[in-house]
């Protein structure tokens, strides 16, 4: 990464830290998402409705793919096991 005369390596660690737990948030989501898409199309009839469920569900997967890919990326630019925990650690007393 570039040297940064006044962002500090802990602020970058939490900016990555911050980012890569809101990505994998939004991939805990769409796999909710799918789920209940899933059981709600198992119970629905055919009309409106079911349609928009089920372009719900293609969305969805399509996202998900999507967030899995930033996700993919975003491994190699994560820091350290040891500076993740302290990284999430001062993230979690900032909303404390």
């Amino acid at each position: 990464m570039a040297d940064y005369q006044v962002l500090s390596q802990d602020e970058q660690d939490d900016i990555i830290i911050s980012f890569m737990l809101a990505q994998e948030r939004d991939k805990y989501c769409h796999e909710l998402s799918l789920q209940r898409y899933a059981t709600m199309l198992k119970t629905l009839g055919a009309g409106e409705w079911h349609d928009r469920i089920s372009k719900l569900q293609a969305e969805t997967v399509s996202r998900l793919a999507e967030v899995n890919s930033i996700i993919d990326a975003t491994r190699a630019q994560m820091p350290p096991l040891d500076r993740i925990a302290v990284a999430k650690a001062r993230l979690v007393a900032k909303t404390v």
